[in-house]
């Protein structure tokens, strides 16, 4: 991990790092994020009260920082990613600690939704509120001005809770595509003055067609737009109707970008029950819950890294059935092949900077 910083590490810089890879290793080898089996779990010969005060300060540290202890690994795997000309990002929160929310934004990649930019709040099971979705777009757009060195496009997906036009100006004023459920009860029109305006529950497709496009539409009381809507009920994927607004031009492109939409629950899944049980943690300061979701965010990272090498490994007989390999996802093969790698004592290497196929 020393390698990715910019500076070599000394003194009490050095040591946090240190006791940010006894929690990775803690973390993934005990698959709880409570701060008791933190602690159980660390490798280190003090006696497990110690242990559990050392994990408690580092999340409770002042000098625990995400651009320090998270974006330097992060880094290579954005630069890998944009390669490809696209990064496609995710918009979503969720449950986490005792009372909590999380509001993420995540980067797609093999059905699986990487971290790069979250908030946590005091607020069980509400929805954020417009301006921290707007504020937390800005975060991201700002790292990705600061590493992209090539032309690439960025997507922004995300479902009826961010469909705010607030969120929408700030996607197209940091020239991002973007493509976001609503509601069927937002106002859709052909005129700014939103005359004649009609419900989206009342757009339907033609008899035999499983969509509507509309370009150049207002939506809200407001009249926002322009922006091209779509009415689409995939009848063998969705029980009821999507109503989407993008920015994107054909219709058919934003249905494929907004299924990988889905994508970043998996996530969410992988580091709750799937994996690391975050939402069963009692910590309930937001502070602390965002520096425990960098450890989780570098947990997961490890091992749908470590996953490139478990697929070819001599070992992937003893970790996971060959048969069902298929029905295993990324993470889990990771996962596994981690912590057998660590109980067997084999060696074990990954690299932040591999190149993402």
């Amino acid at each position: 991990m020393i390698k990715h910083q910019s500076e070599v590490p000394q003194g009490n810089a050095l040591r946090r790092l240190t006791v940010l890879s006894g929690l990775l290793g803690a973390l993934i080898k005990g698959g709880r994020a409570s701060l008791s089996e933190l602690g159980r779990h660390m490798e280190d010969p003090t006696d497990l009260e110690s242990r559990v005060k050392k994990a408690k300060r580092w999340l409770q540290n002042k000098w625990t920082d995400v651009t320090v202890h998270f974006i330097p690994y992060l880094l290579p795997i954005l630069h890998s990613l944009s390669k490809a000309g696209e990064l496609v990002l995710a918009i979503d929160g969720s449950c986490v600690g005792k009372d909590c929310m999380a509001l993420m934004v995540s980067v797609i990649w093999r059905r699986r939704a990487i971290p790069i930019c979250w908030v946590v709040r005091k607020a069980p099971k509400l929805p954020f509120p417009e301006h921290m979705h707007v504020a937390i777009i800005g975060q991201v757009a700002m790292l990705m001005d600061s590493i992209l060195e090539q032309d690439c496009r960025i997507f922004l997906l995300g479902d009826a809770e961010f469909d705010g036009c607030e969120l929408q100006q700030s996607c197209l004023a940091h020239g991002w595509e973007y493509v976001l459920k609503t509601a069927k009860d937002t106002l859709v029109a052909d005129h700014p003055n939103m005359e004649n305006a009609s419900a989206f529950g009342h757009l339907a497709a033609s008899i035999g067609q499983k969509s509507l496009f509309l370009p150049q539409m207002y939506v809200t009381k407001q009249g926002f737009g322009p922006v091209n809507v779509l009415f689409w009920h995939d009848r063998t994927r969705y029980d009821r109707p999507l109503y989407l607004l993008t920015s994107l031009e054909y219709g058919p492109q934003a249905e494929t970008y907004y299924r990988k939409r889905y994508h970043i629950e998996t996530f969410f899944g992988d580091i709750k029950s799937r994996g690391f049980h975050i939402h069963k943690t009692r910590i309930e300061e937001p502070q602390t819950l965002f520096n425990l979701l960098i450890v989780a965010s570098l947990a997961f990272i490890i091992c749908i890294l470590f996953e490139f090498d478990a697929r070819t490994s001599a070992q992937l007989g003893k970790f996971c059935r060959k048969d069902r390999i298929d029905s295993l996802s990324v993470f889990q093969i990771g996962l596994r092949a981690v912590r057998f790698y660590v109980r067997h004592a084999l060696n074990l290497s990954f690299q932040f900077s591999k190149n993402f196929p």
